[in-house]
């Protein structure tokens, strides 16, 4: 009996120590063992050993001391391909590190944790009448994530996020903070920002923002073979415009919509500062989304509907046009299919070329395409990684796949094929989705990635950060 207290007593105790240790640590590991991670959309999954969430520099910078094992970085997980995870590593999940550090209001600088999304930060800086400068069409990534990738957006004034950032800090594969700018550490500056997460984790990040001003939208329909001038001629010429895109619809692929916004004195129609991130009413546009999906007569009148929708006169604040929420579609449905996204980058010179043969390769194949969005990008000869070594139009592909192996396994046959497309045309494709491209077809749009490595050797030289994407292609 005196036995079995003791044994009790001494269980008691553990529970008591683990349970104090969970309260001093609160981040330290939430799952340990062998536990699988997916991507948001439902595409990868990934068996990894352990995921991490320091809530703060000093234990992240103890964390990757402390383990030899591989690490890949998540943020909120919206990576497509597998870019977030790497087989039996340790995942670093930024999701605690969310300060805002300081916001200088007058001179439109902010610096922030890069755990933070871009939602947390609009509400900060909202009060404040200022806006993000360049970011992606949605606001629940995190900063980090999109660091990463060097998104872009509609602002053709800005276009890639790597054009707004004045400095970061970076934690390498030995624990150091490092401060990185265009002058100092500029070698890991331009490896990070497009980096995919393989030079270290981003810790934090300086930011130049601007003026949340009103804005007009506009809209006038074109045809394909024309947008391309429509755009040099009427939109790059007027200095009023600051968001673009064109929308191209299925399944002609033939007819298009411009929309801009410009730069109003009007007074604003709609007076919310900013989108709400979750609403009850987004079921409407989760269910007109699935019923586009599956209905081809939907599908098809799609065109004539968005016109109609975006006729009416509109004036708003540049942060509600800019806070849209991932909640409004139906990202989170994986079953009978899913959403993805493929991106192309083509020199402007070469889009009609281009635009052309990816019209033809969508319809042979019968494609689901919801929707192509064609936005603008600069030349970009900061990032090493950069998509878009010249002035380039991008072509944003839509789409809606049955979610069962075999046909996952057959898109990749035709995105294949448009991916052949682009670099016949001196363009190249987007990383964070789908890994469909071959190893030549990823050298040959990135032949900088070389550079990246060598970079990476300095900072990483036992090549601690790693993810699918490197697996893959190196």
């Amino acid at each position: 009996m005196n036995k079995n207290i003791i044994r009790i007593s001494y269980l008691f105790l553990i529970f008591i120590i683990l349970a104090i240790t969970s309260i001093i640590l609160p981040g330290r590991i939430y799952k340990i063992i062998q536990t699988t991670i997916r991507d948001k959309l439902g595409l990868t999954k990934t068996k990894v050993k352990e995921i991490v969430a320091p809530h703060s520099i000093d234990e992240l910078q103890t964390i990757i001391r402390s383990t030899n094992e591989p690490i890949a970085i998540m943020g909120t997980g919206y990576s497509q391909g597998g870019q977030i995870a790497i087989s039996q590593g340790i995942i670093i999940d930024t999701k605690h590190l969310n300060k805002i550090i300081h916001l200088d209001h007058e001179e439109k600088i902010i610096t922030v944790q890069t755990g933070a999304t871009w939602y947390d930060v609009q509400k900060y800086i909202d009060p404040y009448n200022l806006s993000i400068a360049s970011m992606q069409s949605y606001n629940n990534f995190s900063i980090g994530g999109s660091l990463s990738v060097n998104v872009h957006g509609r602002d053709i004034h800005h276009c890639q996020l790597v054009n707004t950032v004045k400095s970061l800090q970076i934690v390498t594969a030995d624990g150091n903070l490092i401060t990185a700018d265009r002058n100092d550490h500029s070698d890991l500056f331009k490896a990070a920002i497009g980096g995919y997460g393989l030079l270290g984790v981003i810790t934090q990040v300086t930011l130049q923002l601007t003026d949340n001003i009103p804005l007009e939208r506009k809209t006038k329909t074109c045809l394909l073979e024309n947008f391309d001038f429509i755009f040099f001629n009427t939109i790059t010429t007027d200095p009023s415009v600051v968001f673009y895109n064109t929308d191209l619809f299925p399944k002609a692929y033939k007819k298009c919509l411009i929309i801009t916004w410009h730069t109003t004195n009007k007074a604003v129609t709609d007076f919310t500062r900013l989108q709400e991130q979750k609403s009850p009413f987004y079921i409407v546009n989760q269910a007109l989304e699935f019923f586009i999906k599956r209905i081809l007569l939907a599908k098809y009148t799609r065109p004539l509907f968005e016109e109609l929708k975006t006729k009416k006169p509109l004036v708003v604040n540049r942060n509600n046009e800019m806070s849209y929420s991932l909640y409004q579609l139906t990202v989170g449905y994986h079953f009978p299919s899913i959403m993805t996204l493929q991106e192309y980058f083509i020199p402007v010179k070469y889009a009609q070329t281009f635009a052309k043969t990816l019209r033809s390769i969508l319809k042979k194949n019968w494609v689901n395409v919801l929707n192509i969005s064609i936005r603008y990008v600069k030349a970009d000869t900061t990032s090493i990684m950069s998509y878009a070594k010249e002035e380039s139009f991008s072509f944003v592909l839509y789409l809606n796949l049955f979610n069962v192996k075999t046909n996952i396994t057959r898109s990749c046959i035709w995105t294949q094929k448009i991916i052949d497309a682009a670099l016949e045309n001196n363009g190249s494709y987007y990383l964070p989705y789908l890994m469909c491209a071959t190893k030549k077809q990823f050298h040959k749009a990135y032949p900088q990635f070389k550079k990246l490595l060598e970079i990476k050797k300095i900072y990483d030289p036992t090549n601690k950060f790693q993810n699918k994407l490197l697996k893959k292609y190196v």
